[in-house]
């Protein structure tokens, strides 16, 4: 065997580089085990013993199952409608007899002079309401105030000197904190089920929800929980239990509660005058998609489209916005979404005069806009009225009928001009995109439609690789849709 001695003094720069990256990896690794040890030694210090963590939840559950009680409610409904059997005289408003029907739910004291939290419906629609204390005490309770959009609703009994919760800060809340719901599952009075924060923010598109980001939990939640303390582990409430998620009806670990910052706004304000007054545009929101935006000329998804004004004599309407407008920025603070904006203007006082920002024709326009209040039931228009169908149809999927003054004014329309969908047909893009039968189309991409000459000229300028957006009345209301061509 031979060697290379040029090859080995050549070499011995490499090789002691070599040995150097060795020792520094040994090193390393001695390091990080070494750090790895201690850090897991540290953490292990750290965390409770099975004996502490049970002591924390005995001592958060002493400290505020006093504060919590069980609701009896008796409220008077309609019977079901029954049709007696044949050869029985049928008995004139026999259907209409109320009946007394009871209920059961939760509560928490707020205050130590007999103010409690609960659900709307719970308690908003009791004709009688008997509330339990922890200490086996019972009275009769009376509404203060309720508000439907959040489902919370306040109750009096006379008492003093109670043992009361505090309300926590629900926006301090982190995925994977533990908590603890108290209440009356089935009338299983005092009932503590422990969890953790499943998720916060929960947009659940539920009635009463627009108001409300709901914190998500897997602590059990059965019927008799609602109104009932979500509490974390200092003792604070930190949101009122109100539903659950379930095929069965009973827990399956999925329950939302109503956050604690927002039941204290709501709690405030009942307290004060009864009920809850929310700011007012006066206008339907709509989230903006990357295909209206490219209509309009407005680069971005952010912000909330205007889709149709409530009134002429809106607050919104009065300032000069219109159908169509993107408004991105409200009082100073931008907008991300409709369901934002809506909150931002709900917290802000009626009668105030706040600065909206706004993009039309790809241009950021600003107007004043004092707020009105809040009407607490937006009604319902009426269905529109049956139409004739065409043989014809367009080239996504629709027939269109010129629209006339007497369907303008049997389908009761803002806008006078447009045409009228006579038929859809299934399979097709104008289908896909929910079109329905009976909807005027007033506007093809910026393009205003008077009749079907004017639609079917606009439609042959669309690729057929093109989404459009339609603006599109229905049911007295304008909205913008967006089909996407095949």
């Amino acid at each position: 065997m031979s060697f290379n001695v040029s090859s080995i003094k050549t070499g011995m720069g490499s090789a002691r580089i070599a040995f150097c990256a060795l020792v520094l990896v040994i090193s390393t690794g001695l390091g990080f085990e070494l750090h790895g040890k201690a850090f897991a030694q540290q953490t292990q210090a750290q965390l409770p013993s099975p004996q502490d963590l049970s002591r924390t939840f005995i001592n958060v559950a002493k400290q505020i199952k006093p504060a919590v009680v069980n609701i009896d409610v008796v409220e008077k409904t309609k019977r079901a409608a029954v049709r007696l059997p044949d050869g029985f005289p049928q008995i004139p408003g026999f259907n209409d007899t109320p009946r007394r029907q009871r209920g059961t739910g939760s509560g928490v004291v707020i205050s130590p002079d007999g103010y409690i939290l609960t659900n709307n419906h719970v308690a908003g629609d009791a004709e009688q309401i008997n509330v339990k204390l922890a200490d086996g005490r019972e009275f009769k309770a009376k509404v203060v105030g309720k508000d439907s959009e959040t489902d919370l609703a306040v109750i009096k009994i006379d008492a003093t000197n109670l043992p009361f919760a505090r309300l926590g800060n629900s926006d301090k809340l982190e995925q994977g904190e533990w908590v603890i719901a108290l209440g009356s599952p089935f009338g299983l009075q005092q009932t503590m089920t422990a969890g953790i924060v499943s998720a916060t923010g929960r947009d659940l598109g539920v009635p009463g929800g627009q108001f409300t980001n709901f914190i998500q939990t897997d602590a059990s939640i059965n019927p008799g929980n609602s109104g009932g303390p979500l509490v974390n582990m200092e003792g604070e409430v930190v949101g009122i239990n109100t539903l659950i998620f379930s095929e069965t009806g009973t827990s399956a670990g999925v329950g939302f509660a109503i956050p604690s910052t927002l039941a204290t706004k709501i709690y405030a304000q009942l307290i004060k005058s009864g009920k809850v007054t929310r700011g007012y545009l006066g206008v339907s929101l709509q989230a903006i998609s990357p295909a209206f935006a490219r209509t309009v000329g407005y680069t971005g998804t952010d912000g909330a489209l205007v889709g149709d004004l409530a009134r002429e004599d809106s607050p919104a309407a009065r300032a000069g916005l219109r159908s169509g407008d993107v408004i991105i920025e409200f009082d100073g603070k931008r907008v991300t979404s409709p369901k934002q904006l809506t909150e931002l203007v709900a917290d802000t006082p009626v009668g105030k005069a706040s600065e909206v920002k706004y993009v039309r024709d790809g241009h950021v326009e600003t107007a004043t806009i004092k707020l009105g209040e809040r009407p607490g039931k937006i009604g319902e228009d009426e269905q529109p009225a049956n139409v004739d169908p065409e043989e014809n149809a367009g080239k996504f999927g629709v027939s269109v009928s010129n629209l006339t003054v007497q369907l303008a004014r049997e389908l009761k329309l803002k806008v006078s001009t447009g045409v009228v969908i006579q038929n859809i047909q299934p399979d097709t893009p104008a289908a896909e995109a929910g079109l329905q039968r009976g909807d005027v189309i007033h506007r093809v991409n910026r393009t205003p439609i008077a009749n079907r000459q004017d639609f079917f000229k606009a439609m042959s300028l669309v690729r057929a690789d093109k989404d459009i957006t339609l603006q599109v009345e229905r049911n007295g209301q304008l909205q913008f849709v967006t089909v996407t061509l095949d």
